[in-house]
């Protein structure tokens, strides 16, 4: 495959999932296509595309999760509820939101990113009930894992985690944690930008 063909295979993967995020019309058949041309180019961007907030489109589930389900279908996240990632590469802080029925549930933590891998420790848990406010309760040393980028621009980010799964995201905006206190700074050693 020459690089314009390439080119030209990527540019059309990411229009149809675009296009199909937009229209709410995301097919389980032809996005995994699209995952697997997007994937095959290895285009991963620069660590700087990473900041903002994500909604997840679209998760395989993880290897256990997999097995209850028919092979190829994966699970369209946006039906069962709102999924959101922040990144804050000033803060070194990744944090993961679900929202049901207007109650969020977050978990939060610092990350390092080498090697196109973000290596994260889930460190706080917050729980927001309605209109209720915001309650953060600390974790310990509750979670950690990583998630593998596998391909990244400005507006869509693959990763597949330690756990079996992959998962696709849209950018919707900047990033401003929840659970990050103002004085916090740079947990997990810092990582000189990538490559």
């Amino acid at each position: 495959m020459t690089n314009q063909t390439r080119d030209e295979a990527v540019q059309e993967a990411r229009s149809q999932l675009l296009k199909d995020s937009e229209d709410g019309t995301l097919d389980s058949s032809s996005l995994q296509g699209a995952i697997a041309i997007l994937e095959k180019a290895q285009i991963r961007g620069d660590r700087q595309l990473l900041e903002g907030e994500w909604r997840l489109l679209w998760s395989s589930g993880t290897r256990n999760a997999q097995k209850l389900n028919k092979p190829g279908n994966g699970i369209n996240r946006k039906a069962i509820a709102s999924v959101i990632q922040r990144l804050d590469l000033q803060r070194l802080w990744f944090e993961n939101q679900v929202t049901l029925a207007g109650s969020s549930l977050i978990v939060g933590g610092p990350f390092e990113y080498k090697q196109h891998r973000i290596q994260f420790r889930f460190e706080r848990l917050g729980f927001q009930l309605g209109p209720l406010g915001l309650l953060k309760l600390p974790l310990g040393k509750w979670a950690s894992g990583w998630l593998q980028t596998t391909y990244l621009d400005e507006d869509l980010h693959l990763e597949r985690g330690d756990r079996g799964g992959i998962s696709l995201y849209l950018r919707v905006g900047t990033s401003t944690p929840t659970l990050c206190k103002d004085n916090d700074r740079i947990i997990l050693s810092h990582t000189p930008a990538e490559e």
